[in-house]
């Protein structure tokens, strides 16, 4: 299928994550922020979230404020899903097909 020369696609416009600061000085800082901001989460999420995203980015070789800012993000987004202020809409609900004929038999 091809798109028509007379039609303009769409696209969704998605709005950027809200942040408490421009930039937080310390991790500290942030945590308290991100347990400030999020109060249906537990401390203990927001520290398992910020480990998580701090080992990720790590891993990626970002250091200093980028890895405060992009830690940040990936939190927050995570922190967002658990408490459900947003959906996750890249998992799909699985559907079952039912299968024709014998099945193989593995040896």
């Amino acid at each position: 299928m091809t798109a028509s020369p007379l039609t303009t696609p769409t696209t969704d416009v998605v709005e950027p994550r809200a942040r408490c600061c421009e930039r937080h000085p310390d991790w500290p800082t942030l945590a308290q922020h991100l347990v400030d901001a999020f109060p249906d989460a537990t401390i203990g999420d927001v520290v398992r979230e910020l480990r998580h995203a701090r080992d990720a980015v790590t891993d990626m070789g970002v250091q200093g404020d980028d890895a405060l800012d992009v830690v940040e993000a990936i939190a927050r987004n995570q922190l967002n899903l658990l408490t459900n202020r947003i959906v996750d809409g890249a998992r799909l609900d699985p559907e079952r097909h039912r299968r024709t004929g014998p099945r193989p038999r593995i040896c």
